[in-house]
């Protein structure tokens, strides 16, 4: 049996429209029949339904229009022959999950992203979570990119987050440590080259949280030690709980910490915060408060998960740590350190006026959380990168 009419334009339509990679979400197709051998078709934007990277494709007797919403480009913080670290927004998911029959994709994945930024295929080597932005290191190969976890799971690794979290932690943290000098960043962090403000980093307050987190039905230990940078307390004396009425008390209360996790487990530092400290960071839906969450984000405008993968380091490998004695040290061996600034979203929060005093204090504490967001755009060599890298060193 022949297929109808709209049968036959509908597939070659949707065909030709995912070839040039447009999405089919919340479009809606107005066909004009067949003139002079061509499909003419009208794809109407639906402005309430289509996402950021939705194109409208409008075709006439004698021309035809394509408008496509081009995508935020990615930043790349440091590319090698073998690996990239870049920095994740939030918002955007690590990789790509399998959707439903006739369901596309929420939000692209930064695996597919970065894919055809630079034209080569990456390996994850670790996760962040969705709202969650930082720096993500990725391998170009497999071996590549197995190597690079195996040292991120190392003791020495260092990977650090800036969290804002609800209350004042400051009394917490000084009856812990007994006062505010206790371990400086720059002592964890290895020296980097012409880095003038490393040394510059004050001794912070240290808590250590180690509390088992369940996954998958499991008890796995899991430690966090969370340092402490600034806060401050907006609430009013007048605010008191009042239970008779109708708001109930919102506690206007902030603290920025950085965390180091040393172990991996899923949503360990929020889980930590929630569970031993009682202070859920701002913007999760899933350990805090959404009340709390809907008056920051109303009054700053943080409008996202209040953590960010600030530092990642991975110690050198050893001769010993190679699979093969045969191989050769290549540039994923040596030490491997990178700061990705904070993002803008971010930052912006911070910058509030609310918030002046809190964003002063942290910067004293430690100075490199003002660094400006950067990008290197001159990393776009493709699969051929080793050859040009060959060819521009002769």
């Amino acid at each position: 049996m022949r297929r109808p009419q709209y049968i036959r334009y509908f597939l070659l339509a949707h065909h030709v429209i995912r070839m040039e990679s447009f999405a089919l979400v919340g479009i809606n197709l107005r066909f004009r029949g067949e003139i002079h051998g061509g499909l003419h078709l009208q794809i109407l934007n639906d402005v309430h339904s289509m996402d950021s990277n939705s194109a409208t494709v409008v075709s006439d007797n004698n021309s035809t229009q394509i408008f496509e919403r081009k995508r935020e480009r990615i930043p790349i913080l440091s590319y090698e022959d073998n690996y990239v670290i870049v920095s994740k927004p939030a918002g955007v998911s690590m990789h790509r999950n399998v959707p439903r029959w006739g369901h596309a994709a929420k939000s692209p994945a930064l695996e597919k992203l970065i894919q055809k930024q630079l034209s080569r295929k990456p390996y994850l080597v670790h996760r962040l979570d969705h709202r969650t932005s930082g720096a993500v290191i990725m391998g170009f190969y497999s071996q590549t990119a197995a190597k690079l976890h195996a040292r991120l799971r190392d003791e020495e690794a260092v990977k650090l987050y800036v969290a804002l979290v609800r209350g004042d932690l400051r009394e917490s943290f000084q009856n812990a440590g007994g006062n505010l000098c206790g371990e400086a960043l720059s002592d964890i962090m290895s020296k980097a080259s012409g880095d003038a403000t490393n040394s510059m980093s004050s001794k912070l307050a240290k808590i250590t949280v180690d509390f088992p987190i369940e996954v998958g039905r499991i008890q796995k230990e899991a430690k966090t030690d969370f340092y402490f940078l600034s806060s401050i307390d907006l609430n009013c004396p007048s605010d008191e709980i009042d239970y008779q009425a109708e708001l109930p008390f919102t506690n206007k209360a902030l603290t920025l910490l950085v965390c180091r996790t040393r172990t991996g487990r899923t949503h360990q530092i929020r889980r930590h915060l929630r569970k031993a400290l009682n202070s859920p960071i701002i913007g999760d839906s899933e350990h805090g408060d959404s009340r709390v969450n809907r008056f920051w984000k109303e009054t700053i405008g943080l409008n996202r998960l209040g953590l960010h993968c600030w530092y990642i380091e991975l110690p050198p490998m050893n001769c010993g740590d190679r699979v093969n004695a045969d191989d050769k040290k290549t540039s994923d061996d040596d030490l491997i350190q990178c700061i990705a600034p904070l993002p803008d979203d971010f930052t912006n929060a911070l910058h509030h006026g609310e918030l002046k005093h809190l964003w002063e204090e942290a910067l004293q504490a430690e100075p490199r959380l003002k660094l400006a967001p950067f990008d290197e755009k001159g990393c776009t060599f493709g699969r051929h990168y080793r050859r040009k890298n060959n060819i521009s060193r002769g």
